[in-house]
């Protein structure tokens, strides 16, 4: 039986990356569980059970202002964990190093860390509000240990239905949280990802598609398309866009993910399935949407796609914490030939608003017509 002085202790799987998490009395993570939740499965841990040694054990404290500080005077730089153009998703931090170890205090909420690489342990206290920090700490270590272990991370939104998945790839403010939405809401699909995928190579050659969790960050032009999503998005009535806001990458709305989550379906969780088609948006004015098949080689196709795999080691500010060398080096091949193998599939380019309907959209990834609704 559990005492109330007893720890929880849980461990989280993404797809053979684990982190053990042991939640003290007082600590509560339930917010970024939720939020992890459509990606991660999180179960009771069951020690001597497993095959292999977690990435980290994280030890989340109960909350207190003075646990997991520097000692006073100790000299700290100002970092970003993350830095968006979004005031909403930044998060700056002082950083201090001290007897191998690297200490963060998040300036915003107050929440810590300190990352002890010799034991494999990181120290959690969360600040008010600051379930988001354990959220952004997860993802990145999980994206760090699935790069290191070959994974391929594609910008690309990815819906899912009947065991497959279409991908939407392109450059920020290209339409892929737009196309991705359109195929929910009009041809039976449900949300595996909603920024970033991440690829893997079966050892047959073939390559299958896991989802990534993410705070759904949309433009107004996006939020007003689709009943309820302005509501979801926080939006009056009122509300008077700004000038130039069709079409723009920036001047975007954090959405709430639970809420969302509920009006767009998401895919089950923890599946890995074949990619059975992909969109290359470059959504813009127009009086109609046209979706035509990519042209050139399948080099030239494989070029297009490897210029939108990105990096959790990359980046400004990816190097918030060094827990986890970069390791992508020994995996170089195999993610070249997860693109490669990507390059051979269906691809289609995508112009004009967006709007897609059964008229417009190849049968390979609309299906039946009327299966448009």
């Amino acid at each position: 039986m559990t005492s109330p002085t007893d720890s929880t202790a849980l461990r989280l799987d993404f797809h053979g990356t684990h982190l053990d998490l042991e939640v003290a009395p007082g600590a509560d993570i339930d917010d970024a569980l939720a939020f992890l939740a459509t990606h991660l499965v999180a179960e009771e841990a069951k020690p001597g059970e497993y095959d292999r040694e977690p990435v980290a054990t994280l030890r989340v404290h109960a909350p207190d202002p003075e646990r997991l500080a520097p000692v006073a005077g100790t000299v700290t730089e100002d970092i970003y964990l993350r830095k968006s153009a979004s005031e909403f998703f930044t998060v700056p931090a002082l950083r201090a190093v001290v007897d191998g170890r690297e200490y963060l205090e998040c300036t915003k909420t107050g929440s810590r860390f300190v990352f002890d690489p010799a034991t494999r342990v990181i120290d959690v206290t969360l600040g008010a509000g600051g379930h988001m920090d354990l959220v952004e700490l997860v993802r990145d270590l999980v994206l760090k240990h699935q790069e290191n272990t070959g994974a391929a991370v594609l910008h690309a939104t990815a819906a899912y239905r009947d065991g497959e998945v279409v991908l939407v790839t392109g450059a920020k403010g290209a339409g892929k949280s737009t196309v991705l939405l359109e195929l929910v809401e009009h041809f039976g699909y449900q949300v595996l990802s909603g920024d970033k995928t991440v690829l893997h190579e079966l050892p047959d050659g073939s390559v299958v598609a896991a989802g990534w969790p993410d705070y759904p960050h949309l433009g107004y032009g996006t939020v007003a398309k689709y009943r309820g999503l302005k509501e979801i998005a926080g939006i009056g009535d009122d509300y008077v866009p700004a000038e130039g806001h069709a079409f723009s990458p920036v001047g975007k709305f954090a959405v709430d993910p639970l809420p969302f989550r509920d009006r767009f379906p998401s895919a089950p969780v923890g599946v890995r399935v074949p990619v059975a088609a992909i969109l290359h948006p470059a959504i813009g004015p127009g009086e109609r949407t046209v979706v035509e098949p990519l042209t050139g080689s399948r080099q030239e196709h494989a070029d297009v796609l490897r210029a939108n795999v990105e990096s959790a080691f990359d980046g400004a500010n990816a190097g918030w914490h060094h827990y986890l060398e970069d390791g992508r080096a020994a995996h170089a091949a195999q993610r070249d030939r997860i693109t490669d193998a990507l390059a051979e599939l269906s691809a289609w380019t995508l112009t004009g608003p967006g709007d897609l309907t059964a008229e417009n959209v190849p049968p390979t990834i609309g299906g039946p017509a009327e299966a448009a609704r």
